[in-house]
């Protein structure tokens, strides 16, 4: 538009001077105005066109004809040049790793001290010390813990702080500080780690003892008599006879299991002491699909034995206990005439009483049909399998320390909790289902 404008006023001011050399007048000869216009004009041109900006350079001033004043128009503004932009780049998200970014595990390797069912004092003492493997991918540090899970925690801390670093792979031996109770009876306390997030992993050590009663102590006060020089001669008289074992009620306290776990006999017995010489005593025989309860019968000390003869729910039914050692319990058995039949049996449960094969009593069950467990030490091995058709799946197998209940947790195809009832008798909680069973070998 700037350049048009000049070259307007640059013809503008050609036309005057040529209106200026023809005005009428002079007497001369008339002027070619053909020729003169052609000249005004180029010169006009030339003007405008040497008023037009130089490339690359600003603007050349214009110098207007005589008598033309030039008026300076605004300068049009620069248009702003549009640039697209790319947006910055946002990387995608990565995943990130758990706050340990590893795995939690632990073995339980064997009990240091206090193995199961030692025998202490009521209000005793004693420390027990487990061996532990650190069978995970994280480090145990001063965070992790060793915890009270359940049962009787025996007059012992809720948790005990690990101490240094436990590398994965290595051994490392806890030791958790605890008193007997005050009454006489078996007692079992369970403790698991736990990590820095305050969760519990791996296997479930425990800690069983046995209570024993106290011994009374008889005290004369009375004053001995005055020795005198006169000698007598006696004859050596028998040695005295320690007290035999089972001969107070509390020697026979414990819930017993048959060391035949296949027995067709008695299954389980729990006694009880009530006075200084009499116990309650609840018996089971065996029976399908579960062991017969023969309820409460009660006995009395006699020398050594104890006879029980009026189990509520079994008349007919007499058993004569006897304690041949320290931990074992000997039952005479006659019903009706028939018998004797003579059975022994430990304190427990023990890992050795789960050792068999487990079949569900649901037979129509979609779910878990049977599980086979053996026992070595303190360990299970559980090999459950499963409804399939046209066989059963097999689930493998898994090892475990022993608990009570034991969860398997994610070891197998199924989250399982087995609960040992009864001498032949266990749960079996599927808990990924939310199916509970029962289960019998």
């Amino acid at each position: 538009m700037k350049h048009k404008r000049s070259l307007c006023l640059a013809f503008a001011a050609m036309l005057i001077a040529i209106l200026a050399c023809s005005a009428p007048g002079g007497g001369g000869q008339a002027p070619d105005l053909t020729g003169t216009f052609s000249v005004a004009l180029t010169a006009a041109f030339g003007t405008a066109q040497a008023g037009l900006p130089t490339a690359g350079t600003g603007a050349a001033p214009v110098t207007p004809p005589p008598g033309v004043t030039l008026i300076a128009l605004p300068t049009q503004p620069a248009q702003p040049t549009i640039v697209q932009v790319k947006p910055t780049d946002t990387p995608a998200p990565t995943n990130t790793p758990g706050a340990q970014g590893c795995s939690d595990g632990s073995e339980y390797v064997t009990d240091v001290t206090i193995p199961d069912n030692t025998v202490f004092a009521p209000g005793q003492a004693f420390t027990k010390t487990w061996r532990l493997k650190n069978s995970g991918t994280c480090t145990w540090v001063g965070a992790y813990s060793f915890a009270f899970a359940g049962g009787d925690q025996m007059g012992g801390p809720a948790s005990v702080a690990i101490s240094g670093n436990v590398a994965p792979g290595s051994l490392y031996e806890v030791s958790v500080n605890l008193v007997a109770p005050a009454t006489p009876g078996t007692y079992r306390g369970s403790w698991r780690l736990k990590n820095a997030t305050g969760s519990f992993f791996g296997t479930t050590p425990f800690v069983q003892i046995v209570v024993a009663a106290p011994t009374a102590t008889a005290t004369n006060t009375s004053m001995p008599p005055t020795p005198t020089a006169t000698f007598t001669a006696t004859t050596a008289g028998p040695t005295p006879t320690p007290t035999a074992v089972g001969s107070v009620a509390t020697d026979y306290n414990g819930n017993w299991y048959n060391n035949d776990p296949a027995t067709n006999g008695i299954t389980q017995l729990v006694v009880a002491a009530t006075t200084a010489n009499q116990v309650s005593v609840h018996g089971w025989g065996r029976c399908s699909p579960s062991d017969c309860d023969w309820a409460t019968g009660t006995g009395a000390v006699s020398g050594n034995t104890i006879t029980v003869s009026n189990f509520s729910s079994a008349p007919g039914v007499t058993v004569v206990l006897s304690i041949p050692a320290a931990g074992t319990l000997r039952a005479v058995y006659t019903s009706g005439g028939a018998g004797p039949f003579t059975y022994d049996f430990h304190i427990g449960p023990t890992a050795a009483d789960w050792a068999g094969t487990w079949v569900n009593t649901n037979a129509g069950t979609n779910n878990i049909t049977r599980i086979i467990i053996t026992a070595s030490g303190s360990q299970l091995s559980v090999h459950p399998f499963g409804k399939c058709t046209p066989s059963d799946c097999d689930w493998g197998t898994k090892t475990f320390a022993y608990a009570n209940p034991l969860n398997t947790g994610s070891e197998f195809p199924h989250n399982i909790i087995i609960r040992f009832q009864r001498a032949n008798e266990m749960t079996v909680e599927d808990t990924t289902v939310a199916i509970t069973e029962n289960f019998r070998r």
